[in-house]
């Protein structure tokens, strides 16, 4: 049996129960990467030119070659639970530990200096949506998928529910990421505002609509916008999600909530992340530590 034959499989199982983005990523590792090893029978596939094979690819990085290698072994089990092969030979692959890149958030003069750019100058649409990804810590896609009915500002809340991307709308990222988001009072009035502005909508609309009246597709656009502005205030730039990296430290920072309590605002289903990201950064920059604070009084 070809290893073709079990690759299909593993797509024509994987459509069935991943995301379409998550789809169309592993169809592009098969088709584009694994295509190497399709005319061969999969029990001739060893260790050696698997790692042959990872040691060939220059182009991409450690994380997108862990990619390939997570793809593979799935492949391989398949042939395994048919009993075309004795083991996996990904069992003799040495696990790729790509590593974390830092995160690199904005500070408070940053974020206010770009808000008010992109209040004067830009486009309502683009000012919501940066106000609720430095104001809520939510998730770019997480943004786009809002609807009015989801913003409640009687009772001060966001309710997260869905995301968008160029695949479409979809369930957020965990089931942890269904949450509810605190409206601030920095946040409020500016919700308020563009509430006004959206008195002809329907409660089932999107918050965000483009020219067309259609929600966005992806925040191509946003990125676009945000490079201009970061240029225009001569701040380095990051990209977008870099909102949610600044909600996060500065949360911790002023002690405003507990990593615990920061794992649910952003939907995270343990607060591992917190403390292997947000907390590590805090502990890695202590410019602003009270170093008066007397321990022992």
């Amino acid at each position: 049996m070809t290893f073709k034959h079990y690759a299909d499989l593993y797509l024509k199982f994987g459509k069935t129960e991943w995301k379409l983005s998550t789809y169309c990523k592993n169809k592009g590792i098969v088709k584009n990467r694994l295509n190497v090893f399709f005319d061969y029978d999969i029990d001739k596939i060893n260790a050696s030119m698997i790692k042959e094979f990872i040691c060939s690819i220059d182009d991409v990085g450690l994380k997108s070659k862990k990619h390939y290698i997570s793809s593979l072994s799935s492949i391989f089990k398949l042939a395994l639970d048919d009993e075309v092969i004795n083991k996996n030979p990904l069992i003799h692959i040495k696990t790729i530990k790509s590593p974390k890149k830092e995160i690199e958030p904005f500070n408070a003069d940053e974020v206010h200096a770009i808000l008010n750019l992109a209040k004067l100058h830009q486009s309502l649409n683009f000012y919501l949506f940066l106000s609720i990804g430095f104001f809520t810590g939510m998730r770019t896609g997480e943004i786009l998928a809002l609807k009015l009915k989801d913003i409640n500002l009687n009772n001060g809340v966001i309710y997260v529910n869905a995301t968008r991307s160029r695949f479409g709308e979809s369930s957020p990222k965990t089931e942890l990421s269904r949450r509810v988001v605190p409206i601030i009072d920095d946040l409020e009035p500016i919700l308020i505002k563009a509430f006004k502005s959206f008195k002809f909508r329907s409660s089932d609309d999107y918050a965000l609509l483009n020219s067309n009246l259609k929600p966005y597709r992806d925040t191509e656009i946003f990125t676009k916008r945000f490079k201009t502005i970061l240029a225009c205030l001569n701040i380095k730039y990051r990209r977008l999600y870099t909102m949610r990296h600044t909600y996060a430290t500065n949360m911790l920072r002023a002690n405003l909530v507990s990593p615990l309590e920061l794992s649910y605002l952003l939907g995270h289903s343990t607060p591992k992340m917190i403390y292997d990201v947000y907390v590590k950064y805090i502990n890695k920059n202590l410019d602003s530590f009270n170093r008066s604070i007397k321990i022992y009084n």
